[in-house]
């Protein structure tokens, strides 16, 4: 009988401590992500007189670009967080004045490139979202093209556009900006 209960034992205690491991990753994601159900939307607008981008997840900001200032809205580009949740990190924008006009908006999770930028004459507007800075957790690259010619950048998370960017003269690639949820999250993460 001795033999028997230290063989179940022994499988309990394996089939327990074989569950320990996914019971933790449940809790680590858990731990690690923000609540996708506070993830709001980042709507985006294109144009002007300079044909500058923004993204904000303030719909009056919207409103007032698309109808006063001649911008076309170019809807939701992702899902962001407008308050610190785990793992996330500010999402600073800035922009630059050129003969009066504001002629580019730069967004960056990279505090040296947001102080470089305040630096040589673009100015602050704060953190703009809340974003991840690895993949993690269901999010996508949001993608930074840039046309040197125009000193206008491009965001997106649709790999087509900006390959279409890409392919287009005097567009450059400047990598993934941050990480963001994708339009069609869901609570699942």
């Amino acid at each position: 009988m001795f033999s028997l209960t230290l063989v179940l034992s022994a499988l309990l205690c394996l089939t327990v401590s074989n569950a320990l491991p996914a019971n933790n990753v449940q809790h680590l994601q858990a731990r690690t992500c923000g609540n996708p159900g506070d993830a709001v939307p980042f709507f985006a607008a294109n144009g002007g007189p300079i044909q500058d981008y923004v993204a904000s997840t303030a719909v009056a900001a919207m409103q007032s670009l698309v109808g006063a200032q001649g911008f076309t809205f170019l809807g939701v580009t992702a899902r962001v967080f407008t308050t610190q949740e785990t793992s996330t990190v500010p999402l600073y924008m800035v922009y630059l004045v050129t003969n009066g006009a504001v002629s580019d908006h730069i967004y960056t999770i990279d505090q040296g490139e947001y102080q470089a930028l305040l630096e040589i004459g673009y100015r602050d507007e704060g953190i703009q979202a809340y974003v991840y800075p690895t993949q993690i957790c269901g999010s996508v690259p949001w993608y930074a093209v840039y046309n040197a010619a125009a000193t206008e950048h491009f965001f997106t998370t649709d790999e087509a556009t900006r390959a279409s960017f890409l392919a287009t003269a005097g567009w450059s690639d400047q990598g993934i900006v941050a990480y963001v949820l994708p339009t069609n999250c869901t609570d699942s993460g």
